[in-house]
């Protein structure tokens, strides 16, 4: 122990007399250890780290997924009865949706919460109990049993002042007197972060809760989600085998609701996090390179420096210093400059990742995990030893072959080693490998961003701002209140000064929610061959009112828009996009035909429309997912008391926000309503994490490229250094200063060039690894690997060029005796 401490003192005293090579080193190593550090960060809190839930690799997400598409569908109540029943042995199962509720009463302010329509079992699922009251009972969840709520901590601090008599009182949701029964402890919000409320479900097997939707096609009326908890000595494994069986089954049991969909099991977490998995472990690769790029550097550094010590060196070993004693003192002064550089690296990572945090775009899950923890500081001193032990086996390999006799016969010339220089070299090449596939990476993310960025949605949103989902509490929800109440409003709003035109759709476009609150309905065409319901095809159904169109600058493309003659009492119209007249009227005229859609949301609505207008196709609730069929129909026709407003206004969103409550609450003052957004922010939203990891990507390889050129001008201007008497000699001889240093030039764009022949060769690799991230580039992109080698040649050009020009400037007499 005694000779460690002195093999640290000895390296930090060495430290010390060199501040400069030391403060470039700790640099280098602080920003790429704290780079990694953020972005592990990222990774442990978002991946990682466990569920707070009690032994949470138990936990569940059991979807339904569509076998031909792979995408992922809600679950029909028939069905989850069904499966929670012949489920019983393996998993406890809850099923639920995620509403927002409109809160009055209690002498505060209206109030807009996310609340969770829970089956009673989602406690146990979660496995954590209320801190105060109780939980849902089995008969909360039966039809007409009184209305309950569980309430989240941070609601029953912010209206009642954490009173626990607040168990026992009433809260009016959506216009319902609902009593409160428990609360939750802090920081609870299962089954969805952001929860604060939770109602029974109180489902029928056999009733459908909306009365247009006939028994018939209950069993199609996906609208769950659903959780679960493995039973006691249950693996995934059996449960995932037992899960598929009574999917096959409902499939042959019901084939027209049932007809390509599976039953699938993951675990909770990971259905969680997967969307965002490959781009956080990637993000964590691309910093991981840079590290070892930094790494490559140092190692290089820490060689030149061993070299200048021979002479040190050499009188140790013929004083008789052991080899071995000599190498763990290099190692020991690569471990203490690592250490050094990991504690400079925390302080970088904690302010990386608050840089990270304040740009991360909405939409990571479980973000509010991300923070320095013990984790975090436990990875940074794990790959600060690493870092140590890489960077520092160049020099400690170079003491453990230093030659004694050949050292004393150099006494001191500064003379290489063949061996020394090519180990310089490799790592030269190393680092130019990985940072063209960082550059290459980044490239081809970079462009696929820039064209997502140009993809025309079909909608122009600039100058529109919206206001979330308005939701009429269940005494106004008739068709007839629904249909008036909107109405009314979009005249109101359009009256607002600054407002050029105003309307109402079911779901926003790009908004995340669209999916779930625009159903896809399976339709008809009368007058063709009849097809069986489980064969028929189907599009997003919208809802919207008359102006919509207008407000966010869709294109008619044929016939007419919606006008106030197509009435309640009206035959019914429909509006299609461009996709859908393609596909299903490819050489004929879809004006006046007619549609049968099996959709109906009110009781004794009609479903035959007449196709009155063609408009052009919007990307409706994905960038990057193409167009495709899309029906659209008038509110007065298909009345929703939930709709969301688009303004178009050439003022900003605070400027009209006070006119536009004030309009609404003209209305009725006990709504809240939702702060405005720009449409433009919505967009930004929809390519918020390809912009993320673009422009992290991008920032990884710009460093990695500098690191890599700051290796090769090393090691260029070091071998200049070393051949400085031989380029003398030359030019004495009558050799111009570009042919002296030929040889110099030749030797270091060869090593450029051969780093790039192996980092092309991994580049195709990373390519095929980001396929699934890219959009509208291929992973065998032309300009992108022939654009980026090009720039590192450049670079590289000028990084050999830079030293080799200083070379030439040395008058040949002073040359020839630079080393002696």
């Amino acid at each position: 122990m005694s000779s460690l401490w002195q093999d640290i003192r000895v390296a930090v005293r060495g430290y010390a007399k060199e501040p400069l090579f030391t403060l470039v080193v700790l640099a280098v190593l602080g920003l790429g250890m704290g780079a990694n550090g953020a972005i592990f960060s990222f990774v442990y809190g978002v991946l990682l780290r466990p569920l707070d839930y009690p032994h949470p690799s138990e936990l569940l997400d059991v979807s339904q997924r569509n076998t031909e598409t792979g995408q992922r569908q809600f679950m029909s109540p028939p069905n989850y009865f069904d499966l929670r029943e012949q489920t019983q042995t393996s998993v406890g199962l809850a099923a639920y949706w995620t509403p927002n509720v409109t809160i009055t009463g209690t002498g505060v302010n209206p109030e807009r919460v996310l609340a969770a329509t829970c089956s009673s079992s989602i406690f146990d699922v979660a496995g954590v109990g209320p801190i105060a009251g109780r939980v849902f009972l089995a008969d909360d969840d039966a039809a007409g049993a009184r209305r309950v709520a569980v309430i989240g901590h941070g609601l029953w601090q912010r209206r009642f002042g954490a009173d626990p008599a607040a168990i026992g009182r009433e809260l009016t949701l959506d216009g319902v007197p609902t009593l409160i029964v428990g609360v939750m402890p802090p920081a609870f919000a299962f089954p969805v972060a952001g929860t604060e409320l939770w109602v029974p479900l109180r489902l029928s097997r056999t009733q459908p809760p909306n009365p247009a939707i006939s028994p018939g096609a209950y069993r199609g009326y996906n609208i769950l989600s659903v959780v679960g908890r493995l039973k006691p000595g249950v693996t995934t494994e059996q449960a995932r085998a037992e899960f598929a069986a009574v999917g096959a089954q409902l499939a042959r049991a019901y084939p027209d609701a049932n007809r390509h969909t599976a039953l699938s099991v993951a675990s909770l977490q990971d259905a969680m996090v997967g969307p965002i998995r490959p781009a956080l472990l990637l993000l964590l690769g691309a910093v991981a390179c840079v590290l070892l790029i930094a790494c490559a550097n140092i190692a290089s550094l820490l060689l030149v420096r061993a070299i200048r010590r021979s002479r040190e060196i050499t009188i140790r070993m013929a004083l008789g210093a052991d080899r071995a004693r000599l190498a763990r003192q290099m190692f020991t002064e690569s471990l203490v400059l690592a250490l050094a550089g990991g504690g400079i690296g925390l302080v970088v990572s904690a302010w990386l990742l608050e840089i990270l945090l304040r740009v991360a775009p909405p939409g990571i899950p479980r973000l509010e995990q991300v923070g320095i923890d013990a984790a975090v500081i436990a990875f940074t001193l794990l790959i600060a030893m690493a870092a140590g032990l890489i960077f520092g086996l160049a020099p400690a390999f170079q003491v453990r072959s230093h030659r004694l006799h050949d050292a004393l016969i150099a006494s001191g010339r500064g003379l290489v080693a063949g061996s020394q220089q090519r180990a310089r070299q490799a790592l030269v090449v190393a680092e130019i490998a990985l940072s063209l596939m960082l550059l290459i990476g980044a490239t081809l993310l970079i462009q696929s961003f820039a064209r997502m960025q140009r993809v025309d949605v079909g909608f122009r949103s600039a100058a529109v701002l919206t206001i979330d989902r308005i939701e009429l509490p269940p005494g106004r929800t008739s068709a007839a209140s629904s249909a008036a109440f909107f109405e009314l409003l979009v005249r109101a709003l359009r009256n607002v000064p600054g407002v050029e035109a105003a309307a109402v759709t079911l779901g926003l476009p790009l908004d995340p929610r669209a999916s779930f609150f625009v159903d896809e309905s399976t339709f008809s065409i009368p007058g063709q061959a009849p097809v069986p319901p489980a064969e028929r095809p189907s599009a997003p159904l919208h809802v919207v009112s008359s102006d919509y169109f207008a407000v966010i600058d869709v294109p008619l493309k044929a016939g007419r828009w919606f006008t106030e003659r197509d009435g309640a009492d009206t035959p019914g119209v429909v509006i299609i996009n461009e996709t859908m007249a393609r596909r299903f009227w490819p050489n004929d005229n879809p004006i006046g035909r007619r549609i049968a859609h099996d959709l109906s949301i009110v009781p004794r609505q009609q479903t035959v429309r007449e196709i009155v207008g063609v408009v052009g196709d919007v990307r409706h609730f994905a960038v990057e997912r193409a167009a495709e069929p899309q029906m659209f129909v008038p509110h007065v026709q298909m009345p929703w008391p939930s709709m969301a407003v688009v303004l178009r206004s050439r003022l900003d969103a605070q400027a009209l926000t006070r006119e536009v409550r004030q309009a609404m609450w003209s209305m009725d003052d006990t709504l809240p309503v939702p702060p405005l957004r720009r449409l433009d922010d919505l967009f930004a939203e929809a390519v918020g994490q390809p912009r993320f990891r673009a422009w992290l990507l991008g920032l990884f390889g710009a460093m990695a490229v500098l690191l890599a050129m700051t290796g090769l001008y090393g090691t260029t201007a070091y071998s200049a250094q070393q051949h400085t008497p031989e380029i003398g000699l030359r030019m004495a001889l009558g050799a111009t200063p570009q042919q002296a240093t030929a040889r110099l030039l030749r030797n270091g764009l060869t090593i450029a060039v051969l780093g790039m022949v192996l980092g092309l060769a991994g580049s195709f690799a990373v390519a095929r690894a980001l396929s699934t991230m890219l959009f509208g580039v291929g992973t065998s992109d032309p300009a992108t690997f022939i654009a980026a080698p090009v720039l590192l040649v450049l670079l590289a050009a000028l990084a050999c060029y830079l030293p080799i020009r200083q070379a030439r400037r040395l008058d040949p007499l002073k040359a020839i005796n630079a080393n002696s």
